[in-house]
């Protein structure tokens, strides 16, 4: 029986997909879920132009799931994700941001992943809006956000930039990742002096997600950064620029 068609994530439970054994050469063979578009917030300046996750087969297989065409109810997800073994790094998002249509993170939802993930290392990323400079619900953003990282389930926010990187730590509700500008492509710091460690699967051969694990310590100092690729690089590396 086909599941039903879900409008968003404020108006019914979603669907997510879940991959137990990922075949993604950069997460490495760890499972890794799936979330529609709707999550993804407009403020996000990637949505429209840069954002990897838009071309080829990941891109069709979330068009996929954002038209509920593929996936599991967010209940069943739960419960797939309190059932892994203990100790299992896990990413939720591959595509897709926090619970929660569009600018706004679903305290309720995320906090029952949070729940779920108890015992286990999720980790993910999210472009949600939590800067006062920002428009939308910020303060119910961050609430949401510090609080799913207490509990364990590492929220990394992601930056479109250095100075913007360092505007984030300045929260101290999560770790930060960031974007690098054009030209940068070793360990640097940001305008504050914080460290910034480039993706180490980036640097070496070998090295994935489900080896590094880098992204799933929430206790972490350093800013993890990210060099642009793909097709949109250069307006990647151009964003970044501009914000660091």
């Amino acid at each position: 029986m086909k599941s039903p068609r879900i409008i968003g994530f404020n108006d019914a439970p979603p669907l997510v997909h879940l991959t137990l054994s990922s075949s993604n050469v950069k997460t490495g063979p760890i499972p890794v879920s799936t979330t529609a578009w709707t999550s993804c917030p407009d403020s996000c300046p990637l949505k429209e132009k840069g954002c990897y996750a838009k071309g080829g087969p990941l891109g069709m297989h979330t068009n996929k799931v954002t038209a509920a065409d593929r996936g599991i109810l967010w209940e069943t997800f739960l419960e797939k994700i309190a059932a892994l073994p203990v100790g299992q790094v896990w990413r939720h998002n591959q595509a897709g941001d926090l619970p929660g249509d569009n600018e706004r993170v679903s305290p309720r939802l995320l906090e029952s992943l949070a729940t779920a993930n108890i015992g286990r290392r999720g980790f993910t990323y999210t472009h949600k809006p939590v800067l006062d400079e920002q428009t939308g619900p910020v303060e119910n953003n961050r609430r949401a956000i510090a609080a799913a990282n207490r509990k364990g389930f590492v929220i990394n926010l992601s930056a479109n930039g250095l100075s913007h990187a360092d505007k984030l730590a300045a929260l101290d509700i999560g770790p930060v990742v960031t974007i690098l500008p054009a030209g940068i492509e070793e360990n640097t710091e940001t305008p504050d002096g914080r460290k910034v460690v480039v993706c180490p699967a980036q640097k070496r051969d070998g090295v994935t997600c489900s080896t590094c694990r880098l992204c799933s310590r929430g206790d972490r100092s350093v800013i993890v950064g990210f060099i642009p690729h793909g097709a949109s690089k250069k307006h990647v590396g151009k964003l970044a620029g501009v914000n660091s």
